[in-house]
C-alpha cells in the first residue's frame, strides 16, 4: 500500500479516476450499464495540486482530487492510458477538458442513454469529436480522450458512452482503488 502523497505524484494528466457509490440514481446507473461504475472523471494538475475534472448535476467542473476522495462514499479507483501519451497530448487534453468547464450536466442526454441500453437500441455509431453545450461523466471523459484521437471504445460514440465502457475499455489499465484508513488516503495496488 502507498500513501496518497506517495503516489500522486505517479498520477497523470489525462489519467482516469472511476466511483462507484451505493446512491440510487448511481445504482441505477450501474443498472442500466451493467457495471460497478457509476462515474467518472479525469485528473490533472493545477500548479502543485492534482485535481479531478468531472462533469456532475451542478455541471462540469473541477475539484482537488485528495477531497473528491474524502467526500465520496463508495469505490474511487485510478485508471491509467496503457497506450504512452506524449506530455504534448496530455497538455491538449487538459486545455480541451478546461474549455468544457462550467457547461451544464446532460440530465435529458443521461436518460435518453439510459433508455436506449435498457431497450437495446443501437448505440454504434461513427465517432467523432462533437462538441456538445451539455455534458455528461462518460461523455466527456471519452471527449477528453478524443481529442488526441484515441477512442475509448470502437464504434461507440462519444455521447453514448458509460462509466462502465470506460472502465473496460482495451486503452485503460486500473493501478488500484484509493482506501481511507484512519483518517489517511492510501493507494491497495493490484
Amino acid at each position: 500500500m502507498l500513501t496518497y502523497n506517495e503516489v500522486r505524484l505517479q498520477i497523470k494528466n489525462g489519467d482516469v479516476i472511476m466511483y462507484t457509490e451505493k446512491k440510487i440514481l448511481s445504482r441505477l446507473i450501474s443498472w442500466l450499464t451493467r457495471s460497478s461504475h457509476s462515474h467518472a472523471g479525469i485528473a490533472v494538475w493545477w500548479n502543485e495540486r492534482l485535481m479531478v475534472m468531472e462533469a456532475v448535476m451542478r455541471g462540469v467542473r473541477i475539484a482537488p482530487l485528495s477531497r473528491n476522495i474524502y467526500q465520496h462514499k463508495g469505490k474511487v479507483e485510478w485508471f491509467s492510458c496503457k497506450k504512452e501519451i506524449s506530455e504534448e497530448d496530455r497538455l491538449r487534453m487538459v486545455i480541451f477538458a478546461q474549455e468544457e468547464l462550467g457547461k451544464s450536466y446532460a440530465r435529458w442526454k443521461a436518460m435518453l442513454f439510459g433508455l436506449k441500453v435498457l431497450f437495446k437500441r443501437d448505440l454504434s455509431k461513427k465517432d467523432e469529436l462533437r462538441m456538445e453545450n451539455k455534458l455528461f461523466c462518460s461523455q466527456y471523459v471519452a471527449q477528453i480522450y478524443n481529442s488526441i484521437g484515441l477512442d475509448l471504445k470502437k464504434n461507440r460514440e462519444d455521447r453514448f458512452m458509460s462509466p462502465g465502457d470506460i472502465a473496460k475499455s482495451p486503452l485503460l489499465e486500473k493501478r488500484g482503488e484509493f482506501k481511507i484508513r484512519n483518517g489517511s488516503i492510501e493507494l491497495v495496488s493490484l
